[in-house]
């Protein structure tokens, strides 16, 4: 009696696994945190490139001398270039940290309200402080490709809005819940925004060296004269944006 009591019972039983069920490879949440992430970090991005117009002023200045300027601005690139590979990693560990295990509620929020207040301060900065402006003179006297890559560093890692912009943005790619493929994707992406006040003049004298020089004029004067409160803009914004996001995740 009780073996036939178990046979019953096993025939209403359902299956763990059903084999008709297909399990969706791509869930709708993950497009939405994509985009998200990229509404973040393009304005961040962005204010990269027009945070730099002393970079793009200097980039054009190296490739109107007369010896060896586009040597002299690839070593100037590669400088930058170290440097924006180590902002990013830097941004990218510090996120990372902040993101997994039992920090992510206790430094998390206050590392976004630090970060939220400089940038305001950073943008009040930037719309009050004066432009700085190149010197042109001794020109004839160009350094070495050594020195133009540790100016390249230099110039770089001084330049504290762009490493600020770079840092945030690697931040918050390290803080989203994409795969690491995107991820790194988006950090090269970054660093390729980091260079690229160095990188578009050098590309469009190369591609294109009869149009280049009045192209890359028109820039200039463009970057130079509203750069500051367009940047100003993201810088405000964004720092409001973190500012909020802190005090939320602390109440």
């Amino acid at each position: 009696m009780l073996e036939r009591f178990n046979r019953q019972t096993w025939k209403v039983c359902v299956r763990e696994t059903v084999p008709w069920v297909q399990i969706p490879l791509s869930p709708p949440f993950k497009k939405i945190i994509m985009t998200e992430l990229l509404v973040k970090i393009t304005p961040l991005d962005i204010a990269v490139v027009l945070s730099s117009p002393m970079i793009l002023a200097l980039s054009i200045f190296v490739l109107g001398s007369k010896k060896n300027p586009k040597a002299h601005l690839l070593a100037f690139l590669f400088g930058s270039l170290l440097i924006g590979i180590g902002v990013a990693i830097l941004g990218f560990v510090l996120g990372s940290s902040t993101s997994t295990g039992a920090r992510q509620h206790s430094a998390g929020p206050f590392v976004d309200i630090i970060l939220g207040a400089l940038f305001i301060v950073y943008g009040l900065k930037i719309i009050f402080s004066k432009e700085k402006k190149i010197s042109a003179k001794n020109e004839e006297q160009s350094p070495q490709l050594f020195k133009w890559f540790g100016f390249g560093l230099l110039i770089s890692a001084t330049n504290l809005d762009t490493v600020f912009l770079s840092f945030t943005a690697s931040k918050e790619v390290a803080n989203s819940a994409i795969n690491d493929l995107s991820k790194w994707i988006l950090l090269a992406v970054n660093i390729f925004f980091f260079t690229l006040p160095i990188t578009l003049p050098l590309l469009l004298t190369i591609l294109f060296p009869k149009i280049s020089k009045p192209i890359l004029s028109k820039m200039d004067v463009f970057l130079v004269k509203y750069s500051r409160y367009i940047v100003f803009i993201i810088f405000l914004l964004f720092g409001i944006y973190l500012l909020y996001g802190g005090i939320k995740k602390l109440l």
